[in-house]
């Protein structure tokens, strides 16, 4: 008789764990991730675009409109249009690693960015990435690849809790982070800072 409850305890315990680890594997996850990096090729890649194709300066929203605002957000951008393929490939791979560990509902990549912070730079104020309309309202995981590091300053740091998290992470490291995560970019301080942002976006968060 106590080995058949035991052994009915027994089971019970083992559905109950694989349904929770059932439910971690397939329910989404938010926060910040990364560990893994891009080949040295690939980011050779990404760098050789900057030397092709002009930049813009970064612009914010301010009332109803983009403008340029360098005390917020002092940073050129150059844009990767659709047409580089083999860039787009690459963040596709991305896009299909990070996403394993959010399990959000992807579909798409919104037009993706290399930025360069050059020194002196107030870097980008505290923002968060998703935005209230149009594409910028369905980003849902947003990444940033460092390009290099010979410079000083430029931690992302990360407010997730009561406390902010500093992150510099290693060249070709991607940091992978929920769209509506608050975040900053310190001041540069000496050199240059290049660095891809790419937003993976799909169905509006519920």
């Amino acid at each position: 008789m106590c080995a058949t409850r035991f052994f009915v305890f027994w089971a019970f315990w083992q559905i109950l764990l694989e349904l929770v680890r059932w439910l971690y594997m397939n329910n989404p996850k938010h926060g910040v991730t990364g560990n893994f990096s891009i080949e040295e090729d690939e980011i050779k890649s990404f760098m050789d675009l900057t030397k092709r194709v002009k930049p813009i300066k970064g612009q914010v929203f301010k009332g109803s409109k983009m403008v340029v605002d360098n005390q917020y957000r002092d940073v050129d951008v150059y844009h990767i249009e659709s047409e580089e393929e083999s860039l787009y490939a690459i963040l596709q791979k991305v896009a299909r690693t990070v996403n394993g560990y959010f399990n959000y509902e992807i579909n798409g990549i919104e037009k993706a960015q290399v930025m360069k912070y050059t020194a002196p730079s107030n870097g980008y104020g505290w923002h968060i990435d998703i935005g209230a309309g149009g594409i910028a309202a369905q980003r849902k995981i947003a990444v940033s690849i460092l390009l290099n590091d010979d410079y000083e300053g430029g931690e992302m740091v990360f407010r997730t809790a009561e406390e902010s998290e500093k992150v510099k992470p290693k060249v070709g490291e991607v940091v992978a982070f929920s769209s509506f995560i608050s975040h900053c970019i310190r001041p540069i301080t000496k050199g240059e800072r290049y660095v891809v942002v790419a937003w993976f976006t799909g169905p509006h968060f519920k």
